[in-house]
């Protein structure tokens, strides 16, 4: 998971009905494909990057500052002024101008927990260093799997290169 730097942009605004209002509010991400494996987002956590994602210096740079500079709020630093922002350059959301989208906001806000500008950052850098020492341990299991078995049939006079 993280960050591929490119030179052109490859990403779009993609959206989602959330299931659990019923469809009253989107999520919205950003993504080469149009699907969550390969995106990038901003929730009531914060941010929320799903695999490689492609972005040019300019995006990583908006991300940043988004995150240093913006709490999640549903009403005003929700998912999609982020991915506009990120995208655009513009922290624009347009889910506020009618009223079923609205209520779905007003439901969801409620609901969901929400956390401060300066966690945004701690649980991305916890995510990020979890996530290195658990290839680095599954990189050693497998070094020492490896050695296993050459010195299992190097003891039985057979060279394994």
């Amino acid at each position: 998971m993280g960050f591929q730097l490119g030179g052109t942009n490859v990403l779009r605004v993609c959206k989602m009905p959330i299931q659990s209002l019923a469809g009253l509010a989107d999520h919205y991400f950003l993504s080469e494909t149009g699907r969550f494996d390969n995106s990038l987002g901003w929730g009531p956590e914060g941010l929320e990057l799903k695999g490689i994602v492609k972005v040019t210096e300019l995006q990583l740079e908006r991300v940043e500052q988004f995150m240093a500079a913006a709490q999640y709020s549903i009403a005003v630093n929700n998912c999609e002024h982020f991915a506009n922002y990120v995208l655009y350059g513009i922290n624009l959301s347009s889910q506020q101008h009618t009223w079923w989208k609205d209520l779905g906001a007003e439901v969801s806000s409620r609901l969901q927990p929400t956390q401060g500008r300066g966690a945004n950052y701690q649980t991305f850098m916890r995510q990020q260093v979890a996530e290195l020492l658990n290839e680095n341990l599954r990189q050693e299991h497998i070094k020492r799997a490896n050695q296993e078995r050459i010195d299992f049939w190097k003891a039985r006079g057979v060279d394994v290169k």
